[in-house]
């Protein structure tokens, strides 16, 4: 959840700071970004599935053998299983929170990004003391978001690796307790779990914010 998390607030920030910035083909780049999201879950994971594949080989692991590097079956490999199918999920999500950020960068006031570099403030310093502190509600809301999602995760870890305890997710454990074991008792309970978890998770980072807001004022 942590990795999955910051992965995608990360690059879901570089991008639309990177978006910001372009001049030409801003429209064309935002779609190419956002395009992951629409994408069904199937589709993505077919290409991964094929891209990371080691019989027949497949794209990185022909790479990795051109350079020198022993080519690793990435999702076969339990070691590398968990955090290669965390990265590919939060690839899938990374333009929408781009989409986020971007609409929150451009919905701040150009008198105030004018005066700032009228100021001597350069492109860093404007974020780091004018944008970042601008926008940082939506950050609150990114990170439940983010969370929340990577807490109920399924689809992604199921179609790549639903064989595979080291990447098991309480979504998918669940899914399998009740349907594919018919214990629907255990998989309502799980379900339950799940909901508390997300609800404690929210209330966490609620509070943790709060607190933080609390002690800038």
């Amino acid at each position: 959840v942590l990795i999955g998390s910051i992965f995608q607030i990360t690059v879901g920030l570089l991008l639309a700071i990177l978006l910001e910035h372009i001049t030409r083909g801003k429209n064309v780049m935002r779609v190419i970004y956002f395009v992951p999201c629409i994408i069904s879950s199937m589709a993505i994971c077919q290409i991964f599935s094929k891209m990371l594949s080691a019989q027949p080989q497949g794209l990185v692991c022909y790479i990795m053998e051109k350079i020198g590097m022993e080519p690793i079956a990435l999702l076969a490999n339990s070691k590398t299983a968990l955090l290669t199918i965390t990265l590919i999920d939060g690839y899938k999500y990374c333009g929408l929170y781009m989409i986020i950020f971007y609409s929150a960068f451009v919905s701040i006031s150009k008198d105030v990004i004018e005066a700032a570099t009228m100021d001597g403030c350069n492109v860093l310093q404007q974020y780091r003391y004018i944008k970042f502190p601008l926008i940082k509600n939506i950050f609150s809301i990114v990170i439940v978001m983010l969370v929340n999602g990577c807490l109920k995760t399924f689809d992604v870890f199921y179609i790549l690796d639903n064989k595979s305890r080291s990447t098991e997710m309480v979504a998918t454990y669940m899914y399998k307790t009740a349907f594919n074991s018919a214990d629907f008792g255990y998989g309502s309970a799980l379900s339950v779990f799940l909901v508390v978890e997300c609800l404690a998770a929210v209330a966490i980072i609620q509070k943790c914010l709060g607190a933080a807001k609390g002690d800038e004022e």
